[in-house]
């Protein structure tokens, strides 16, 4: 025998479960192993070195404490609440996205009307009020921008501390 076939069969035996090997593989290696096993003395002392491992390994009962226990709950139970406080801010997020959405599409279509009626009454061709229409729609982003750019200056100034 080579080696390359009792490394397999040991790979085999170390896999030891349906869950690690999948499907028509699984019965092919379950055949090859068996057929193996009864002609090789060194690989049968392993599987069953092997097997007698996970029985007494097995037999070992482990008990936690109870303040380890306690822990444990305790955290469980908290990154739970923060799991569900994290969907809860994310639902509000999306609600929110979808109102401020909807009253942003709104007043545009109102603003539009608006400022095309006063367009008609002062007589002024359609692009001047809709040159107008576009800086007031843009002004608060050009502002809001402006002020946020201000802000990161300020804290690039103070070596990046944040004042809060």
């Amino acid at each position: 025998m080579n080696t390359d076939a009792h490394e397999r069969a040991r790979k085999l035996v170390a896999l030891d479960g349906p869950d690690e090997v999948s499907g028509s593989d699984q019965v092919a290696s379950n055949a090859w192993l068996r057929a193996h096993l009864e002609t090789c003395d060194a690989c049968r002392a392993f599987a069953g070195n092997a097997a007698e491992t996970i029985r007494g390994l097995r037999a070992i009962s482990l008990v936690a404490g109870r303040g380890l226990v306690s822990t444990t709950q305790t955290r469980v139970r908290r990154r739970a609440l923060e799991l569900q406080r994290h969907r809860e801010r994310l639902w509000l997020v999306a609600v929110s996205c979808t109102a401020v959405t909807l009253c942003a599409l709104l007043s545009t279509a109102a603003l539009w009307r608006g400022f095309e009626w006063l367009g008609t009454r002062a007589h002024l061709a359609p692009s001047v009020w809709q040159v107008g229409f576009l800086v007031f729609c843009g002004m608060p982003a050009v502002v809001a921008g402006v002020l946020l750019l201000a802000k990161d200056t300020h804290l690039a100034d103070h070596a990046g501390s944040y004042q809060g």
